[in-house]
């Protein structure tokens, strides 16, 4: 490896390290913990380091929000790879979400952290990385529609944007108030997913 290379690794090799500093503080203490000093002391670096790869603290949230994005957009895609028909794939989406939702808990608070605060502006790359996700489920959506198994009268593009505000909201519920709901009530997490799913598939199944 030439000495450019090997600086370029090291560059890269430092930069993935602060990006990892940032996510185990956001484990610890939540999104609001994040600071350049805390990630400065948890990868044992100076301050002045951190800012010579990223401009500030919203800088290493963006990085890493996109970074989120795309482990669900590949979720995602495995799921519209798949051999399910166009209606199954509509739901195993909304259970992929709730499956990254547990897996990745840090990560789903990265991506709807932008999805529920509009004082955070996006940049470009970060709107890239949302339209992604957007342009496959609405992909989706058509194959369903083409297929004859969606209600002939939804409108593909508002009802990607509905799905995606319908399973946001039912799994805020789960993350906000699921411990509450069974303990009041003795209903499980996977039972509102089952339910809203049954309740989604009724309403968008082609009226026989």
């Amino acid at each position: 490896m030439g000495t450019k290379s090997r600086k370029q690794a090291e560059k890269e090799s430092r930069r993935e390290s602060i990006l990892q500093a940032a996510e185990v503080i956001m484990t610890k203490g939540g999104l609001h913990s994040l600071s350049v000093d805390a990630v400065a002391q948890q990868a044992q670096l100076a301050t002045g380091t951190i800012y010579l790869y990223f401009k500030n603290k919203e800088e290493i949230l963006a990085t890493l929000t996109i970074k989120a994005r795309l482990q669900l957009l590949s979720a995602f895609e495995k799921v519209e790879q798949s051999d399910s028909t166009p209606l199954d794939k509509i739901k195993q989406i909304v259970q992929k979400n709730y499956l990254f939702y547990q897996e990745n808990p840090l990560y789903y608070d990265l991506v709807s952290l932008y999805e529920a605060n509009n004082t955070l502006v996006e940049s470009d790359e970060m709107y890239k990385s949302s339209e992604k996700i957007t342009h496959l489920v609405s992909r989706m959506i058509d194959e369903a529609k083409r297929a004859g198994t969606l209600n002939e009268n939804i409108d593909i593009q508002n009802f990607t944007l509905c799905l995606w505000g319908m399973t946001t909201g039912i799994l805020q519920l789960i993350k906000v108030r699921g411990n509450i709901i069974y303990e009041k009530m003795q209903i499980e997490p996977t039972h509102l997913l089952d339910t809203f799913l049954e309740i989604l598939e009724n309403g968008i199944n082609k009226k026989l």
